[in-house]
């Protein structure tokens, strides 16, 4: 025991006065070696408390709402998250407003259906913009709040047509005058699961401006 102790004390003398001459990569090849336990506990740690963190913000966040642009220009989604906070005077300690527009217009291919299914069945969606085909499915399948009713006085607009469960944007929408999304007749509408209906209405007089 007592010749190990001198070898380790020998070697700990001969790394304390060469670490200043060694290279960096000398250097984490020295701790990994002998201390490799010690770091792998503490990057476990590091990573329990971010998982922790990011948990805590998740439950502590409240999400005023989640709307989905299909087919929507990915660099526009946070000018349109701006351009609606200052529409309807949300600011950070209100809660976040979560716009997605990484579903794809591929005119009904397996991706685009498969990733909308799963949002609107695991009620994430409280406004769908989308394509008239996509409107017309879900429509049929009586998917959308009674339009007219949740949007009252507001049901009017110049040039856009409000319909029984959705809304046909006029041509000149800010939708397309921000290049937001590629199709022409652009429809907006919101499920009969949505978990935020007041803020829904709101998001559509917003567009309907």
């Amino acid at each position: 025991m007592k010749i190990e102790n001198t070898e380790k004390s020998t070697e700990e003398y001969i790394v304390k006065e060469t670490w200043g001459t060694m290279t960096l990569g000398k250097k984490i090849e020295y701790l990994w070696m002998y201390y490799k336990g010690w770091l792998a506990g503490a990057l476990c740690l590091v990573l329990v408390i971010c998982i922790g963190v990011s948990m805590y913000k998740g439950i502590r966040t409240k999400v005023l709402l989640n709307a989905v642009v299909i087919g929507g220009n990915d660099l526009k989604a946070e000018w349109l998250e701006e351009s609606f906070a200052e529409y309807a005077d949300i600011s950070e300690k209100d809660g976040v407003l979560q716009i997605r527009t990484n579903i794809p217009d591929d005119g009904g291919e397996m991706t685009s259906t498969t990733a909308l299914t799963t949002l609107m069945g695991a009620d994430a969606i409280d406004v769908l913009v989308c394509p008239k085909r996509v409107y017309e499915d879900y429509s049929a399948h009586d998917g959308f709040l009674d339009m007219k009713e949740l949007l009252g006085a507001e049901a009017g607009g110049s040039g856009d047509t409000i319909l029984d469960d959705g809304v046909r944007l006029k041509d000149e929408n800010i939708l397309s005058k921000e290049e937001m999304t590629s199709y022409e007749e652009i429809y907006a509408a919101v499920p009969v699961n949505s978990q935020n209906p007041e803020m829904a209405a709101k998001f559509i007089e917003y567009l309907l401006q």
